[in-house]
């Protein structure tokens, strides 16, 4: 299940504050398949995250979405 957010804060180790749409807030690094891809993200980018099941408050950022708003 992927979820739709945007990115608030780059921290270090390669890892994201993401406010995702519903106002939860998680911790979230690039996917594999994103960085072999090079995606590259930045703060105010909305990006897709898919969420760990066994935490609530971490996950993966698999995408950058585009910031236009439908």
């Amino acid at each position: 299940m992927s979820l739709g957010g945007t990115i608030e804060e780059a921290l270090p180790s390669a890892l994201y504050r993401v406010r995702l749409d519903d106002g939860r807030i998680v911790v979230a690094g690039l996917s594999t398949e994103a960085r072999r891809t090079l995606v590259k993200v930045a703060p105010k980018d909305r990006v897709t995250v898919e969420p760990s099941p066994l935490d609530p408050t971490r996950g993966k950022i698999t995408g950058r979405r585009s910031s236009a708003t439908a």
